[in-house]
């Protein structure tokens, strides 16, 4: 049986847990976790870890060479390495508004790439 550590962040206690993994690498036991959402993240922190993805790209014709942007919802953490690969082939040109949709569907993941600030010179 294989232990693994997670840090719950599922609520601001940030529990230290510990899952016990079975052959089949299913989820045998969880301790650790001190309230009702903890032993639902941390299993399915295990199973299938997601992330907001933030960045920046560069901008065009601006007199600020960096737009900051976040996907509007979390992606596989495994998809976070060809996100920022997608993003460098990108360039923001002014006008843009923060929540702005940059990207569409960024990797087929229904998560829209937003921008987190203005560019508007």
């Amino acid at each position: 049986m294989i232990e693994e550590k997670i840090i719950c962040i599922g609520c601001p206690l940030g529990c230290e847990t510990t899952l016990k993994i079975g052959d089949q690498a299913e989820v045998v036991k969880i301790t650790g976790y001190k309230c009702k959402e903890g032993r639902q993240y941390v299993v399915e922190e295990y199973r299938s870890p997601v992330r907001i993805f933030t960045a920046t790209i560069l901008t065009e014709k601006s007199a600020r060479p960096l737009l900051p942007v976040r996907t509007d919802r979390p992606i596989l953490k495994s998809k976070l390495k060809e996100a920022a690969l997608t993003l460098v082939r990108f360039k923001a040109k002014s006008p843009v508004r923060i929540g702005q949709v940059i990207l569409p569907n960024i990797l087929n993941t229904g998560a829209d790439v937003i921008a987190t600030d203005d560019l508007l010179d």
